[in-house]
This record gives C-alpha cells, sequence and structure tokens, in this order.
C-alpha cells in the first residue's frame, strides 16, 4: 500500500483484528484509537455484508454528522462502482483480499451487480445520522408516535429564534407582572441581564437533562432542599434576624468599644466593631465586624481582652456562630430561591417553545430521538413498530460511538435487543457492529456520555452470550495517519499522571504505527506573555500604535504566519514525503475561536498566505453583513453619520481614513456627512455620492433579494468583498442572499423590515475546510475532528478551561441526587451540600478537556507544533502545553536564540534528515486569479402586448345612439366602466340582501364626482349578477380578473400577452372566457362585433386553450347595456386569433 505518507506496514495482528471487525456473521464491539481506520473497517463491513447476498435495503449505518455520512456513502458507492467495471483478474485479486481464497464465480458475478442493486433500493442504501433515522421512522409511524403527520425538523437557527422568543416574551410578561412576575423579579433582583440570559442558555443548552427535571419540576424542588439542608426561612426574613436577633445591645455596643478602646481605623477586631453605629446595627455591619472578607470567622478579643473581660468573650462567641448559622442558613436560602426562580422561568419558556413548535408542526433534533425511544416503549405500539422495522433490518452499525448521549443509545438498544431476544427463532443472519474511541469523547454538550460505549458493549455481550452469538470486543491500535514519533509523543503524554483517568482507560494508551518511514516531530515553541500595560502619567499613547496593540494573541498569530511563510520561501521538505511544504498541508488548532483564532487569520492573511477563513461564521455579526446592513440603513436615512462613515470605509466605496477625515471635518455645525458628500470635491466622494443616489432611486421599486442580488453582482460588490476579506466571504453572502429570499416571503417583505430582522437573528455557517483546499486550515478542535493533517499547530495550548467549562453558574442533573436544578455563581455561592454537585460535573469537563488535547495531537500526520499565548498573570500550569512540556522534555532537543533563552523545544532530540526533495512546490503562494468577465450582453426582450390593444378597432356610432350618448364625456364612460367591472367582480362575494348598500357605498369611492349615477350602476351590477342565465358565470367554479402572461409568435416573430380575463368559468362542459364591454351601442349581429374586441377574444381563448388542455373553450362577450351574454363563433375566434401561435 503506498501514498503520499509512504508506504504501510500493517501488522498481522492489525489485520486479524479488521478481518474479524469486518466479520458479517458476528456482532463486534470495536475500541480504535484515532488514525486507525473506522472509516475503512465500517466500509469494509458494508462490503462483505452485500457480498453475502443481504438486501441493502436490511443494512442500518449510523452515523453521527451528515458529513461522516456522506463519506462514507462516497466510499461504498465509489467501491461498487469501480467492481462493476473491474477487469477479471483484479477483482477476483480484491474480493480475495475481502473475503479470503475462496472466491467463486457466483461471488464474481454478485459483485459487479451490487452497484446497480445499490442504485435500485429506494433511497439507497441507510447510511445516515441517528436522527435522520428517527425522522424517517416518525414520518412512517405518525401515530403511533403521536406527531403531527406533516411535521418538519427545525434547523439550529430556527430553534434559536424561537427559544429567543419564548425567552423574551416570558420575561416581558414577568416584569409587567403576569404569570411567573415572582420568579422572574427573584432573577432580576439578584442576577444582571447577562447573568440572567447566560443562566437560561446554559439551562437549555442540555434539553434531556433539562426535560428530566421540568418531569416534575414540585419534586426537584424537593430534592433540591434536601440537598442543601435548606429551611422553610426566606433569605430575606434570615437577614433581618441577623440585626434584629443580635445580642449585642446598643449600650453593650459602646460599652465593648469605649471598654477596649475601639478605633474606626484599625484593623482588630474591636476596630471593626467601632465602625458599628449602634442607633442603626444593620446586619452588613455585623457581618463585617464578626466575619473576614474570606467568609472565616474573624478573630475576637486578644489574651488581654479576655482577662479583662472573661463574660464579653463568651458572649461574643456565641454571637459569632449565631452570625455564622445564619449566613449559612441565608447562602442556602438564596440558592434555593435563585434555583427555584431559575428552573420556573425554564419551565415557562420550555413551555412556551413547546407550544410554538406544535403551531408550527416542527419538531427539533432532540425531540426526534426522545419521541422515537418514547414510541418503542410504549407497551401498545411499540412492539409492533419494533416489529414492522424488525422485518426490515437485520444488521446496524453505529460509528463514533463514544459521543452517542443516553437518548440514542435508547433507540438502538430498543432495536437491538430484539436481535437478541429472538435469536433462537432467527430465520436470517442478524448482527450488531459499533465502533468508538472513548478518548476522543469530546461533545458533553451535545449530552455525550463516553463511558456508556462501554457499559452498553458489555450489556449486549451478556445477552449475546445468553442468546448463544458470537460476539466479539475487537481493539484497532494501529494507526495508518500518523508517523512513530509523533504517536510515542502521544503514548508519553496519555501515560502521565491523571491521564488514563481523563482518558477513560484502565490500561496504558498504546498506538502502533503502520507508517515505516520516520521523521515526525513535535515542536513546543515557549507561549507568549501578555506584557504589562504602562501605567502613572503620560502612559496613554498620543499616536496610533503602528500595526495595532502588540498583544500576546497578535505575536503568537504573528509567529505561527512567519513560520509558516519561512517554509514554504524556503521550500522546506515536509518529513518524508519527498515534497515541500505547501500551505494546504497545515492545520492550525485552537480550543476556541477566541482571540488566537481571529489573529491567526488576521496574519495569515497579511503574510500573504492563502487561507479559506473560519470554519463556521456567524452571519449576522459577520464584518462584510454588517457593512451591507450599513449601506441599507444609509440609504433608508441618510442622516445616519455613523453608519455612512463606516460605509465609506467599506470595500464596497473603500475611501481611506485620511478622504474620510478630509470629507467630514470641514463640516457646519449641523451639516450631515451625507450634505457634505454632496458637496465634497473629492473624485472618492463624488462617486460614492452618486452611486448611493442611484441607489436610493432604486430602492422603492426592489425587494431584498433584488437590491442585495444587483449591489454585490451587477455593481461588482462581491469582487470588493472577495478582495479584501477573502474566500470565507462567499458562503456568508450566500447565506445572506437565502435569508433576503426567505424574507420576501415574510409578513415583512421590505428592505427595512429585512435589515430589522437580520439585527434579531443568530444565523452561523458551518464551512466544511476539505483538506483538498489550497490553503491553510484554521479550526475548533471540535471542528477538526475526523480530519488531519501534515502539520499541525495547537496554536493556544497554553490556555486553560475557560468559559463555560469552569465556573458554570447553572448545573442540571437528571440522576441522583437529581433531578434537579442548581444555580450558584462562584463557590461563594455554594453550600458545602451542593459544592461537590459542582465539583463532580467540573471533574468531568476537566476530563474531557484532556481529551481534546489527545484529539488535537493526533490530528498530525508528520509535524506537531504547540504554543500559546499567557495573559499578564497567566502560568503554563494545568494546560495542554505543560503536559506535553512534561512528558516529552527529557527526550527532546533544547534549542537556544542568541541570548540563550530557550526558542523551541523538539522531540525527539535524535531524528533523521527528512528526505530530499523530488517534488519541489512554487515558493511563492498562489493568490487567487481575478475573476474577469465579460460585460453580459442585454437580455432579448420580446416585446409585451395587451390582447385589448391589438387590431383595429372599426368602431361607429350606433344607429340607435341618442344625441346625448353620442357627446358624452369619455372620461366619465371610462370611470363608469371600470367601476362597473369592480362591482361585477366583488358583489358576488357579498349576501344578495346586502348587495345594494354595499354597492352604494363601493360607487361612493370609485365614483364621487358622479353620484346621480349611483343607483343606476349599482341595480344594473345586481341585475347582471342575480340573472339566471348568468348562475353559473358568477358560481363558485369561476374566477374574476384572472392575470396571464404568455410567450406567443405573431406572423413567426416572438412576442409576450400579458392580459386579465374579468371571468372565467371552468367546469365539467369546458371552459367560457368573458370580457365586459359597456359600449353605450351594442352590435346588433354577431358579424357587426368590432375586429379588435374579436382579436382580444380569440386571444383569450389561446391562451385558454394551453392553460386548460383537452377542454373545449368557448368565448363571450357581457354587454354590460343588454345585461346579456353574446357568444362568439368559433370562425370569430380563429379569425381573431389569425396569425398567433403558442411558443
Amino acid at each position: 500500500m503506498v501514498s503520499d505518507r509512504g508506504k504501510l506496514v500493517i501488522p498481522s495482528t492489525t489485520r486479524r483484528y479488521q478481518a474479524q471487525a469486518a466479520d458479517p456473521r458476528r456482532s463486534i464491539w470495536v475500541g480504535a484509537n484515532a488514525g486507525s481506520g473506522k472509516t475503512f473497517v465500517l466500509t469494509q463491513r458494508v462490503l462483505r455484508l452485500l457480498l453475502t447476498g443481504v438486501n441493502p435495503q436490511s443494512i442500518l449505518c449510523l452515523t453521527y454528522t451528515k458529513a461522516a455520512a456522506a463519506e462514507m456513502r462516497s466510499r461504498v458507492a465509489e467501491k461498487l462502482a469501480e467492481w462493476a467495471v473491474m477487469p477479471r483478474a483484479e477483482l477476483l485479486k480484491t474480493l480475495r483480499e475481502i473475503e479470503g481464497p475462496r472466491v467463486d464465480d457466483d461471488l464474481v458475478n454478485r459483485a459487479r451487480t451490487l452497484f446497480a442493486r445499490a442504485l435500485e433500493t429506494p433511497g439507497g442504501l441507510k447510511i445516515v445520522t441517528i436522527h435522520a433515522f428517527c425522522e424517517s421512522v416518525l414520518h412512517r409511524f405518525p401515530l403511533e408516535a403521536g406527531v403531527p403527520f406533516d411535521f418538519a425538523v427545525i434547523e439550529e437557527d430556527e430553534r434559536a429564534t424561537l427559544i429567543r422568543a419564548a425567552r423574551e416574551a416570558v420575561l416581558a410578561e414577568g416584569l409587567r407582572g403576569d404569570v411567573g412576575a415572582g420568579a422572574v423579579e427573584t432573577l432580576f433582583d439578584r442576577l444582571s441581564n447577562f447573568q440572567i440570559e447566560e443562566a437560561i442558555d446554559i439551562a437549555l443548552a442540555d434539553t434531556r437533562r433539562v426535560k428530566a427535571v421540568l418531569a416534575d419540576p414540585d419534586a426537584a424542588k424537593a430534592r433540591l432542599r434536601a440537598l442543601v439542608s435548606a429551611g422553610e426561612t426566606d433569605s430575606a426574613t434570615l437577614r433581618r434576624q441577623l440585626s434584629s436577633e443580635s445580642r449585642l445591645t446598643p449600650d453593650l455596643l459602646r460599652e465593648i468599644v469605649n471598654i477596649f478602646g475601639g478605633a474606626s481605623g484599625g484593623r482588630r477586631f474591636v476596630d471593626y466593631l467601632a465602625k458599628v453605629d449602634p442607633s442603626r446595627m444593620g446586619a452588613h455591619q455585623l457581618r463585617t465586624a464578626f466575619i473576614t472578607g474570606e467568609g472565616k470567622p474573624r478573630a475576637l478579643l486578644n489574651a488581654g481582652q479576655k482577662a479583662q473581660r472573661p463574660d464579653l468573650q463568651a458572649l461574643l462567641e456565641a454571637e459569632q456562630d449565631r452570625i455564622v448559622a445564619l449566613i449559612d442558613a441565608i447562602g442556602r436560602a438564596e440558592l434555593v430561591e435563585r434555583s427555584e426562580a431559575l428552573l420556573d422561568v425554564v419551565a415557562a419558556i420550555v413551555l412556551r417553545y413547546e407550544r410554538d413548535k406544535r403551531v408550527r408542526s416542527r419538531l427539533d433534533f432532540d425531540d426526534l430521538v426522545e419521541r422515537l425511544g418514547t414510541l418503542f416503549e410504549r407497551p401498545e405500539a411499540g412492539a409492533w413498530v419494533r416489529y414492522k422495522l424488525d422485518t426490515g433490518i437485520d444488521h446496524i452499525l453505529v460509528d463514533e460511538s463514544q459521543d452517542t448521549n443516553p437518548e440514542q443509545w435508547r433507540v438502538v438498544r430498543a432495536i437491538g435487543d430484539e436481535f437478541f431476544a429472538n435469536a433462537a427463532g432467527a430465520t436470517r443472519p442478524r448482527s450488531l457492529f459499533a465502533v468508538g474511541d472513548q478518548k476522543q469523547s469530546i461533545y458533553s454538550f451535545q449530552g455525550a456520555e463516553p463511558a456508556l460505549f462501554g457499559e452498553t458493549g458489555r450489556a449486549f455481550a451478556q445477552a449475546a452470550k445468553a442468546a448463544g452469538m458470537e460476539f466479539d470486543r475487537v481493539p484497532l491500535h494501529t494507526s495508518f495517519r500518523t508517523l512513530p514519533e509523533i504517536l510515542k509523543a502521544v503514548d508519553l503524554v496519555a501515560g502521565l499522571p491523571d491521564m488514563p483517568t481523563a482518558l477513560l482507560e484502565t490500561e496504558p494508551v498504546i498506538h502502533e504505527a503502520a507508517r515505516v518511514q520516520t521523521g515526525g516531530r513535535v515542536t513546543l515553541w515557549p507561549p507568549i506573555q501578555q506584557a504589562a500595560a504602562p501605567s502613572g502619567l503620560g502612559a496613554w499613547p498620543t499616536e496610533p500604535l503602528a500595526g495595532g496593540e502588540r498583544t500576546a494573541a497578535r505575536q503568537v498569530a504573528e509567529r505561527i504566519a512567519g513560520e509558516i511563510r519561512q517554509w514554504i520561501a524556503e521550500k522546506r521538505p515536509l518529513a518524508s514525503r519527498g515534497r515541500t511544504i505547501e500551505p494546504k498541508d497545515v492545520m492550525v488548532l485552537v480550543q476556541s475561536r477566541g482571540a488566537v483564532f481571529q489573529e491567526v487569520i488576521r496574519a495569515l492573511r497579511r503574510a500573504g498566505l492563502p487561507t479559506p477563513g473560519a470554519d463556521r461564521l456567524d452571519v449576522a455579526t459577520h464584518i462584510a453583513v454588517l457593512d451591507l446592513l450599513a449601506l441599507c440603513d444609509v440609504l433608508l436615512n441618510p442622516a445616519d453619520d455613523l453608519q455612512l462613515a463606516a460605509l465609506l470605509r467599506s470595500p464596497l466605496f473603500d475611501i481611506t481614513e485620511d478622504e474620510l477625515y478630509a470629507l467630514a471635518q470641514p463640516r457646519g455645525q449641523y451639516q450631515t456627512l451625507w450634505a457634505a458628500l454632496k458637496e465634497t470635491a473629492l473624485p472618492a466622494g463624488r462617486d460614492a455620492h452618486a452611486r448611493l443616489s442611484r441607489w436610493r432611486k432604486e430602492l422603492d421599486f426592489e425587494r431584498p433579494f433584488e437590491f442585495l442580488s444587483h449591489v454585490l453582482y451587477a455593481e461588482g460588490g462581491l469582487r470588493a468583498f472577495h478582495g479584501r476579506l477573502g474566500e470565507e466571504v462567499d458562503d456568508v453572502l450566500a447565506e445572506l442572499m437565502e435569508l433576503a429570499l426567505k424574507h420576501e416571503q415574510s409578513e415583512q417583505p421590505s428592505l427595512q423590515g429585512f435589515v430589522a430582522a437580520m439585527r434579531h437573528t443568530e444565523v452561523s455557517i458551518k464551512r466544511e475546510l476539505s483538506e483538498s483546499g489550497n490553503g491553510v486550515r484554521v479550526m475548533t478542535v471540535h471542528g477538526a475532528k475526523g480530519l488531519e493533517a501534515p502539520i499541525v499547530i495547537l496554536a493556544d495550548a497554553a490556555s486553560k478551561p475557560q468559559g463555560r467549562l469552569v465556573n458554570k453558574p447553572v448545573y442540571v442533573l437528571d440522576r441522583a441526587p437529581g433531578p434537579l436544578l442548581v444555580h450558584a455563581s462562584g463557590r461563594s455561592q455554594h453550600t458545602a451540600d451542593s459544592a461537590p454537585v459542582r465539583d463532580a460535573v467540573e471533574a468531568g469537563l476537566l476530563q474531557e478537556y484532556w481529551r481534546k488535547l489527545y484529539v488535537a495531537m493526533t490530528r498530525a500526520e508528520d509535524e506537531l507544533y504547540v504554543t500559546g499565548a499567557l495573559t499578564q498573570t497567566g502560568k503554563v500550569e494545568g494546560t495542554w502545553y505543560e503536559k506535553i512540556d512534561m512528558a516529552l522534555r527529557p527526550s527532546a532537543e533544547r534549542v537556544a536564540d542568541d541570548s540563550g533563552e530557550e526558542s523551541a523545544l523538539i522531540f525527539p532530540a535524535e531524528r533523521p534528515l527528512p528526505q530530499p526533495v523530488s517534488r519541489p512546490t512554487d515558493a511563492t503562494p498562489p493568490r487567487p486569479v481575478p475573476l474577469v468577465l465579460r460585460p453580459v450582453p442585454a437580455p432579448i426582450r420580446p416585446p409585451v402586448l395587451t390582447p385589448s390593444g391589438i387590431g383595429t378597432s372599426g368602431r361607429r356610432a350606433g344607429a340607435l345612439d341618442t344625441a346625448a350618448e353620442q357627446v358624452r364625456d369619455a372620461d366619465t364612460a371610462r370611470k363608469q366602466g371600470i367601476a362597473l367591472h369592480a362591482l361585477l367582480q366583488h358583489l358576488v362575494r357579498v349576501a344578495p340582501a346586502d348587495r345594494m348598500e354595499v354597492a352604494l357605498a363601493a360607487l361612493d369611492t370609485l365614483l364621487p364626482d358622479s353620484a346621480g349615477d349611483h343607483a343606476a350602476i349599482a341595480a344594473r351590477a345586481i341585475r347582471i349578477i342575480d340573472k339566471p342565465d348568468h348562475a353559473a358565470l358568477f358560481g363558485p367554479d369561476s374566477r374574476a380578473e384572472v392575470p396571464f402572461v404568455a410567450d406567443v409568435r405573431r406572423d413567426g416573430a416572438d412576442i409576450r400577452l400579458a392580459g386579465r380575463i374579468d371571468r372565467l368559468l371552468v367546469d365539467d362542459s369546458g371552459v367560457l372566457v368573458v370580457d365586459y364591454k359597456s359600449d353605450a351601442s351594442v352590435p346588433a349581429e354577431p358579424d357587426d362585433v368590432p375586429g379588435n374586441y374579436l382579436t382580444q377574444l380569440g386571444l383569450y381563448a389561446l391562451v385558454a386553450g394551453q392553460l386548460f388542455p383537452g377542454r373545449s373553450v368557448r368565448a363571450a362577450i357581457l354587454w354590460t347595456q343588454l345585461e346579456s351574454l353574446r357568444f362568439l363563433s368559433p370562425e370569430q375566434l380563429a379569425a381573431g386569433a389569425r396569425g398567433f401561435t403558442m411558443r
């Protein structure tokens, strides 16, 4: 096996384990190290199942992510496609490698047809995420599961929007004094707005545990009170008791201070007593006097004072004991009050969120798993559903099992248990396969419990043994990814004290290397400490710092970018690959998207290194989106000086700071920046004003999507953003355009509504930074899970667990001593009874911190670099950097700079020289080639004609026209005709008894200047509608004012017809097209109908025939003077449409 990584030598034990894991006759539980080929083994097992004749539909493979499912489907399809066309000799060799030496013609023929069978399988191979599987089952059994039959899965962004809306509504109602006012008031009384929002978000983040608590909130509250031994007295009463029940009377307090000479400026106990006002002795003063700032009892009288008044010492000790006991009771009461208030608010938010989901027929991802698990356990329907599934699923494969949470395991167990329970009577082979690595479990924030992987495996093993089925546990230790030196470093780190416990391993962690080359290295660059900020007079800078503030994070980022740039410029060899380093070989990993993350991306771009940017982007807060929102703000309100200034500095206009200063500074006192822009002589300013003015004029006629499309594409905005911000803007702006298009279907499709909606949305996109991309990837460790790179740089290895990993204010427990919810911000708010809960949770999070280190180190194939940034007082103790340094320093080479300071630590100390370069690459990183497009030719638009405007009139005054009618004002006639049309359109929906009243009211608006004609026009409209011959025409099968657009040919030339049919009737007899005519004189004979009317009706009939193929089409004119229909003959219609054909 030869690849860019070089030759692989696979140990015989590994081959045996791989074959055993892929054996479809056995149920297998695989524990696999990082890079040991889990996907390969999964793929091999699926292929072997298909080769044994298993129906593709009976295989269910569950993966953790959509990307993993897509990759596995791709691998299986690729292999099956290769087998379909592979030469026989080569196919025989391939099948023998999979199945062993016994390969016959039947197996070869089956292998060739598997690709077609997989294609013919409805829905294809079932390689899906567990959420997709649950969704498909719930759609099959909605009634049994109690879910809407037409439910849709809510996406994370929509879920966040609904929860935010529910949170704001619940808090607003509480502040108004509505339901839940007490709980809301308690939170706002004890916490800041940020603390309230943070507490709610943390509580709602773990939906599964929260639901366990909310199943019985009263019981959860009782459990919390029992846990912390809280009494029934509230904290306010206890605080009052602190002073009201004090043994120190005002006179006694004065006596003690006078006897022992207490001074308010001293630090003795009696000095603190001197600060207490005897006339207003408060709880805070007493607490300060008897308790230190650290919460410990203060030393009371000294030896001389005790000897002088031993009676006072006993009294003061009793008072101190009372205060200590009350403070402890207050702490317990406040913890309970905060926790219960938060629980009530969270319960109200969840209730509203669940209601909003039901209204929209939505289920979220947690609902999918929970509802299916509950369905399986329902006695009346669960067994039947499992039986129906049992007849279709014979083999289950579970990938990344260490990240599966209890609810997901509940679903897998419900199906898998059937395999072993009915093993004796099974008529076809069945198997269960799971692969995982507890060392790589880093998704506790999604509810993952890595210990369940081992527990579930042991449970299935016992079930298999009881059923007499084969069940094996298989280890995979061989890495196909990483060079042996890096694997040795990983083993050394994993062997440090406490690391095996964190990695959930009971035996030493051992990695074998399949790569035979050597030359791997681990390099530690010393962390950079943040310099102390200057202090004192004159410390403030008077000039802008060149390049900005030199923070530690920026210096780390600049070193990383500088090193990568130097490697490429010097054409440094890549370990043993025989080629030079390319930007795409490098992956920079961080623990979180903090300062180092942003600074690394910035430094790479400044160094001219290609990078696809961040792996996850917040759309609404991305700088490109903010610039476009600023553009919208300015166009809607040109007086917004701040937004206009920001817009002018954006890539859309690229005005320099000096130009902006020159533009803004000469302004008058009340002159806006917009006015200054209009009058400026600066060329860039004049151009900006001209473009903005033009866009303002177009704004009234365009919706958000049209407007943004015009700015980004027709006006070159996308090219400008690309030039400054790089290729990541493609994903951001594509998502923005999707949101704009979606917004046009909302209740407020205006540009202003879109801007407001964007500022209240939290949309983020996860970008797949594939290995084939030509650039340095910068990712979080979570985002890099399953990925790899020749060179990996851990950029923030000196950072300790932070954010919600430590000092969490909220702890939600679904197991003993829970279910319960605890709110305590920091150790000071915990009690002696609740602190163990906090310690247990944070101990688990700390263990995950070390598992993230294992995941990060094992992404490296050839070289691993470790560095980080420290705060002014930060230390490396307890960080990734310290662990790696501690494990590798004894066997590493120390590299010093000219001053003797350590500049690097390289492991191992002895290492071979890199392999000579046989494939050099260009030293200059490739830059994106500007996309130059020739102007798009103007679209060919056919002329738009209306049927009523085609043809010649041929109108003559009728012989019966009166003199008055012949001289009637044309405008008045037109207005009356329009009014009559409107009445015929709308009176149909009005009750007959109310039609006259409604008609007269409408005519007051339609014909305000012809009041004398209102009654006659209204009566005519009602007679036409009520006429029995017109019952069908104005019945339920008809429609009024039906618009249409049709592409037709007129005498061979393309034209577009656009019109509106006054009345359209479609019933069993066919299609009737009717046009109203309010002419004063009506033709006496059908042949006297004017030519333009014939053309109009003929074209209406032509279009109706296209809209309703296979139906007969008739056309008629409703002469309002006659109040009756006159049908046109087919010959007249054909003559009217002569020369016209549908395209």
